[in-house]
């Protein structure tokens, strides 16, 4: 049973909706605390979340290429596997490989990009970026500025 008394200027809430307004409450604050604010405008937000297509033989080599430049440049992990469809780098894991002192480096980034096929010559390129301590944790840097960087870089060859 809820029971809401008004006395002056106070509101009094008793029974099970103090106790969810509560835990939503204490919810709130935590998870606000947990999550690393995003460096991207709302427009570079806007534009990370557009598809990115290429269309004919020539614009999707170029495209590719540049993903393949772009991973092997940024990513915080060598490229574990290059083909035709599938851009992907290696990822934190222990024991690291001998050499690579970033294997060990839960902040570095890891990457993959996928050129699914749409017919007529067109295709959709995929990609994700994320490091061992969450997509949205504390990846160095950012894993959102990364991809938005890759889509950037590989639509227009630009940083």
């Amino acid at each position: 049973m809820l029971l809401i008394l008004q006395t002056t200027n106070f509101l009094w809430i008793e029974g099970e909706t103090l106790k969810n307004i509560t835990i939503f409450l204490i919810a709130a604050a935590v998870l606000s605390g947990c999550s690393a604010p995003s460096s991207l405008t709302p427009a570079m937000q806007a534009d990370l979340v557009r598809p990115l297509y290429c269309e004919g033989a020539r614009e999707c080599k170029t495209m590719w290429k540049r993903a393949l430049q772009f991973v092997n440049l940024n990513a915080g992990y060598p490229i574990k596997t290059a083909n035709a469809a599938l851009i992907e780098t290696e990822r934190y894991t222990k024991p690291y490989l001998a050499g690579w002192r970033e294997f060990n480096d839960t902040q570095a980034v890891s990457m993959w990009v996928l050129k699914s096929p749409l017919g007529g010559g067109r295709y959709q390129l995929k990609l994700n970026a994320w490091c061992a301590s969450g997509r949205y944790g504390r990846c160095n840097p950012a894993a959102d500025e990364t991809m938005w960087r890759a889509k950037l870089f590989i639509r227009e060859g630009k940083e």
